[in-house]
């Protein structure tokens, strides 16, 4: 009985596996998903460069004079025969913090554009149903 049973399991299992593969072959090479992904990458790249050449070049110039000995990059805090990176810790903490903002704004422009696209095609709708036809 209890081989019957693993039989069961493992042909269902088995049958899920392939319905998985099959799905994700479909999505990854049939749908262009893959091409997608692929310039979300090189995109999300040149964006990342973007951030680290304002936060170096532009933010950390205006910040340094206000920290005491020239920047915060260089921060460190001895632990245990090594050191904690704290300065490095809070440049990535504020690279984060621009991508986000920056992205925020992405999505926030998108939703406002789509919105006013669905407002005018119901206004579109609406003129077509008001008008009599001839």
């Amino acid at each position: 009985m209890l081989v019957l049973q693993w039989r069961s399991f493992a042909t269902k299992s088995m049958l899920a596996l392939r319905r998985w593969f099959r799905e994700f072959t479909e999505f990854f090479f049939q749908k262009g998903n893959a091409l997608n992904l692929a310039i979300a990458v090189v995109v999300g790249t040149q964006f990342q460069q973007i951030v680290d050449a304002l936060t170096k070049d532009l933010l950390m110039p205006l910040l340094n004079p206000l920290i005491r000995n020239g920047g915060w990059e260089k921060w460190v805090i001895p632990y245990a025969g090594g050191e904690l990176l704290i300065g490095q810790a809070m440049n990535v903490l504020l690279n984060s913090l621009i991508v986000g903002w920056a992205l925020f704004l992405i999505v926030k422009a998108i939703n406002r554009s789509q919105r006013m696209a669905s407002v005018g095609l119901d206004q579109v709708r609406g003129r077509q149903k008001a008008e009599p036809e001839v």
